[in-house]
């Protein structure tokens, strides 16, 4: 402590002795400058906005000299110019620059312009910045302040979504603490490790891979860019073989000036998209009526989990209605009211509403301050973010928290180098009640699971056996992570067109998940005994288990840099340098059931027991190195050429196919420069056309695909009790197996008008995985093996972007913006060695990814269509004969015969568009954002979708009381059947095959975030030394326009496992809508 004060007093010491000698030496300056009478003059002014709104932090430079001020809290600057010529140049961020010359004067007083020109924004790419107007790639920027701020958003990749055309989005639920689904121009790239994400872009954050962007805060961005084709990202090697995502954080200022901002956003949520249930007595009269088209003798439907009645119990069910219904009853339930045990076993007679039992609304908070500033010749920025959301569950809820820290410096050493550093600490933390169930399937799907006489009171005050009762009984998890990385580099400068950048960065990312299992005792009245209070879970949940992730990352980066211009017409820049990266993975899972004290979850504190401990683990290590060039030409800001290089090495292959070389291009016409468009201006103020080929490498197809591993399995074979270990056979390799090779050409247009206030983008693009790694023909069954992977396939995606803005200020000062984009794509297989094309999910040539096979629906059966054999009967559905055989069948269920199937829709995104409309005035802001997908379908199973889908629960949804009955020709749904009904078609499943008539039109549009915003004035808040101060209210997925009709579902719903997986579809986790207010102040 000691040595640091000395250090601190040393170095308070040394900064006082140099602002000593640099004051006497500006006098020496001054006085030698008297004695010449070359005396320097003194100018002040304040510089505003149109709206005459002071600027803060103006930049204000002598031309040609090294003299310069920034404009305080007021506006106001002062500054001494050498002479009268002096030419001063005021320069700010999002306004047009203005020059003046001095004069006479001593008071120069400016109002500035807001710049509409985007051709002249800045925009990041791969390790460098380029102006826009110099693009020659496909390069889309996120508006970060519209995008991202006011918004009451738990990560950044929801937030992204319909930012930039090309950009997809999706999420499978409304979970807390889940990681959307990112992709870059088409939903896949590869056929191979889809499950690991190896169609997902690489996600830089300050030059450095993160792989899950809920670690990120959004208020600590600056700006992000899109890279989408080969020739802007393939600098980034093969990790961006599918696009990059560029995120740049906030730094330090230039300027002496601190700065302190603080914001809060507080919101409130609340489910959307829910089921509604049918009626007791209408959900038990569709399933007895569709039970006794099978079973016409019976009187009774007999389903799952204790779930039987019959007419009478029917009449029951309506007699508590009538009585009962919407009364606030307390959940204990009376016998002979509320249920009876009869001579035909127990009957339940009792509504509940689940959803308001287990559901309410959410809440979510965010925090950030942050200050900047510089201190001598070191800028700094340091911000704190927390971000808590609590989640929709009733009893046990959820709650997902994340805590950010960022501390960034850059200090100039001497007029040739500068040294920086970076920390950032990101802290999730996520509780949820424990399950007991699969992982697919979560309490949510059984509450929708049964119809709702089930029985999710009390009785005697002992809770009956339900998922509610176990949320309610069940202790929490956690899921805690900690990411830390420390950055430290370097800026040599050796001449004024020649520098190095060096950066080492070190990530760790550890990982701590914690499962406490349990018992739930409740009344299991699965077997028709009320009185049978008893622990009824399965004793594997009566447990802990803990798992343990550790990565250790390492990269480094070095960038040689030189930028030249020529005779003031050659502009020439390039850099070449060096990506090092090593990852090291560590998994550990150990798990102990029968736990001794059920309030305590160690490993020490659960039973000894032989068969009650077990152990998991795996490690695993790659790298991979890149060399990369870049050069950048243009010839009068007209003719633009860009060239790259990169030659990489990754260790997912063999020795001899580690490296591979993957080259890209770029040109650029800049057709407004030529003097032939001249007479356009300025109703085409700029014009550009730009094409772009490249090729990167993907190295992501799955672990060990050159190596001959064998697995070990248990053999099934017992000695002296233990079951003895075996190994299956090696998988078999192919010679050359190498890099797939991802090859994409753009060709795009870029067009502003009047005077840059309107602007359009245009891009078609196609983008081919070359040698894609497929595994081999079909082996004989004598080879014992499957067979190889090779690099034999070809996997195709065509698509184009289109954006458009506008930007204008009235006369009164009001101002406009509006953008709108929109992008399809489409993925076809190319190549592949399957002959068989068979239509049950495997891959073969010509298969256009997401596609969905079909009948066509013609109409209901009546009664003209008689059947001899009686199975079908008046409202069952009738397919088209579209082969004309007189059959409805399926073929071969092989793309060359299929039958009466035909491609009825495609589950991927299509066309998808989004749109923005902001204006400004006195103060005011108002941003309207909305985002949609034209076309996407599902073929959904599932209780919800598919009435009696699941007939054992017995259940149905509001929606499907529309169904046919001899009084309702018209309806929607078929006539009541058990999915297994006897049909005369050759599949089971009669009036749910899939078909058109029920397939999913997924399509939407939906106001995703509307903002309304106050900004003081600058003349109330600038007395308390406040820069800025902002109250604003916002709102998220406000409105929904789709084509649904009564199906209760959220049309953002994806099918994935671990959200109720496909018979689960629309029961999970629901999606919110979001009202929220915050504040932004900064001083």
């Amino acid at each position: 402590m000691d040595n640091m004060k000395l250090n601190m007093q040393y170095t308070g010491y040394t900064r006082h002795m140099w602002n000593r000698i640099f004051l006497f030496a500006c006098l020496v300056a001054i006085s030698v400058c008297a004695i010449a009478q070359e005396k320097g003059k003194s100018v002040t002014g304040t510089v505003t906005d149109a709206n005459g709104e002071s600027l803060i932090g103006v930049s204000v430079k002598v031309a040609g000299a090294p003299i310069g001020s920034v404009t305080d809290i007021d506006g106001r600057y002062k500054i001494t110019v050498p002479s009268t010529t002096s030419v001063l140049q005021f320069s700010y961020i999002g306004y047009v620059s203005v020059q003046e010359t001095v004069g006479s004067r001593s008071i120069i007083n400016i109002k500035m312009k807001e710049d509409s020109k985007v051709i002249d924004e800045v925009v990041v790419v791969g390790y460098a910045t380029q102006r826009r107007a110099n693009l020659t790639g496909a390069v889309g920027t996120v508006d970060v302040a519209k995008q991202l701020e006011s918004r009451s958003l738990t990560d950044v990749g929801r937030g992204l979504q319909g930012s930039t055309p090309g950009l997809t989005v999706t999420t499978t639920s409304g979970r807390i603490g889940t990681t959307p689904k990112i992709r870059i121009r088409g939903d896949q790239g590869t056929l191979l490790n889809e499950d690991s994400g190896a169609s997902q872009p690489l996600i830089l954050v300050d030059g450095v891979e993160v792989t899950d962007l809920n670690m990120v805060n959004p208020d600590d961005i600056e700006n992000i860019s899109i890279l989408k084709d080969a020739a802007s990202s393939s600098i980034y090697g093969s990790r961006a073989a599918f696009g990059v995502v560029l995120i740049t954080t906030k730094s330090g200022q230039n300027s002496d000036k601190f700065t302190a901002t603080y914001s809060n956003n507080f919101a409130w949520t609340s489910p959307i998209g829910l089921p509604k249930m049918a009626k007791s007595y209408e959900s038990a009269s569709m399933a007895l009526e569709a039970w006794q088209r099978n079973n016409p003798n019976d009187s009774e439907f007999v389903g799952d989990a204790g779930m039987k009645w019959d007419k009478d119990a029917i009449e029951r069910m309506k007699e508590w209605e009538r009585n009962f219904g919407g009364m606030n009853l307390s959940p204990e339930m009376v016998a002979g009211r509320d249920f009876e045990i009869t001579d035909k076993g127990l009957r339940f007679y009792r509504s509940w509403d689940p959803f308001d039992m287990y559901i309410q609304n959410g809440f979510i908070q965010n925090h950030n301050l942050s200050v900047t500033g510089k201190s001598g010749k070191t800028s700094y920025h340091l911000s704190l973010g927390y971000m808590g959301n609590e989640g929709v569950l009733k009893v046990n809820n959820d709650q997902y928290d994340r805590y950010n820290v960022t501390f960034k410096t850059e200090t100039e050493i001497a007029k040739w180098l500068k040294v920086r550093s970076q920390l950032m600490f990101s802290r999730t933390e996520l509780e949820t009640p424990f399950t007991y169930s699969s992982a697919t399937y979560d309490p949510l799907y059984y509450i929708y699971r049964w119809p709702v006489i089930y029985p999710y009171g009390t009785y005697n005050g002992q809770p009956f056996r339900s998922a509610l009762t176990e949320t309610t009984q069940a202790n929490r998890n956690s899921d805690a992570t900690n990411n830390m990385r420390f950055t430290l580099g370097a800026t040599v400068k050796f001449t004024k067109n020649l520098s190095l950048e060096a950066d080492y960065s070190y990530i760790t990312n550890s990982r701590l998940r914690q499962l406490r299992g349990g018992k739930v005792t409740a009344i299991d009245f699965w077997s028709g005994d009320i009185n049978n209070l008893t622990t009824y879970t399965a004793s594997s949940y009566d447990k802990y288990d803990q798992y343990n992730y550790l990565t250790n990352h390492h990269t480094a980066n070095a960038v040689l840099r030189y930028n030249k211009e020529f005779a003031g017409k050659h502009n020439l820049s390039a850099f070449a340098g060096f990506n090092l990266e090593y990852e090291d993975y560590n998994y550990l899972n150990g798990e102990a059931r029968e736990l001794l004290d059920p309030s305590k979850h160690t490993i020490s504190t659960t039973s000894n027991n032989e068969g009650t401990r077990f152990v998991y683990g795996s490690q695993s290590d790659w790298a991979s190195v890149g060399f990369f060039a870049r050069i950048n030409y243009s010839f009068k800001d007209r003719y633009l050429l860009e060239l790259n290089g990169r030659y990489d090495g990754s260790s997912n292959f063999p020795l001899d196919q580690l490296w591979g070389f993957f080259p890209s291009g770029s040109i650029g016409w800049i057709l407004s420069e030529e003097s032939f468009m001249h007479s356009l201006q300025p109703v085409l103020s700029f014009a550009k056309l730009r094409a772009s080929i490249g090729s990167i490498g993907n190295p992501n197809i799955g672990a060990d695909r050159f190596r001959a591993i064998m697995s070990s399995v248990s053999s099934g074979w017992s000695i002296n009790n233990v079951n003895m270990t075996t190994f299956g056979l090696p998988q078999t390799l192919a010679k050359g197996f190498t890099w797939e090779n991802i090859v994409t050409s753009d060709l795009g247009l870029d067009l502003r008008f009047l005077n840059g206030q309107l602007g359009a983008s245009f891009d078609v693009y196609k983008r081919v995985n070359d040698g894609m790694v497929v595994q081999g023909n079909e082996m004989p069954s004598v080879f014992g093996a499957s067979a190889p992977y090779k690099n034999i396939g070809e996997l195709t995606t065509k698509g184009w972007e289109l954006a458009l803005d506008f930007n204008h200020t009235f006369a009164n000062q009001l101002k406009l913006r509006v953008n709108a984009n929109i992008s399809d794509a489409r993925t076809v297989i190319t190549k592949h060695p399957n002959r068989t094309k068979s239509l049950n999910g495997s891959n073969y040539e010509g298969r256009v990814l997401g596609e969905i096979w079909g009948f066509e629906t013609d109409r209901f059966f009546t009664a003209d269509d008689f059947n001899p054999d009686g199975t079908l009967k008046a409202g069952d559905i009738k397919y088209k004969d579209l082969d004309g055989n007189g059959v409805i069948d399926r073929g071969d269920f092989t793309a060359d015969n299929h039958g009466d199937l035909k491609v009825i829709g495609n589950s991927t995104p299509r066309y998808e568009y989004s749109g923005r409309i902001g204006l400004d005035y006195k103060g005011f802001d108002l941003d309207i954002f909305f985002q949609g997908v034209g076309s996407r379908q599902i073929w959904a199973s599932g209780n919800l979708v598919i009435p009696g889908f699941q007939f054992g629960d017995g259940v149905y949804y509001a929606h499907q009381t529309d169904y046919w009955t001899p009084e309702n020709p018209d309806a929607f749904y078929a006539r009541l059947s058990k999915m297994n009904q006897p049909s005369r078609y050759a599949e089971s499943g009669g009036n749910y095959m899939p078909q058109s008539k029920y397939l999913l039109n997924m399509s939407y549009c939906r106001l995703k975030s509307l903002t309304l915003g106050y900004s003081l004035p600058t003349n109330l808040i600038r007395k308390a030394y406040l820069n800025k101060v902002r109250v604003y209210v916002s709102g998220e997925n406000l409105f929904t326009i789709d084509k649904l009709g009564d199906i209760p579902l959220d049309p953002e719903t994806n099918t994935t496992s671990g959200d109720g997986g496909t018979q689960g579809f629309g029961r999970i986790y629901p999606y919110v809508r979001t009202w929220s207010f915050g504040l932004q102040v900064s001083f």
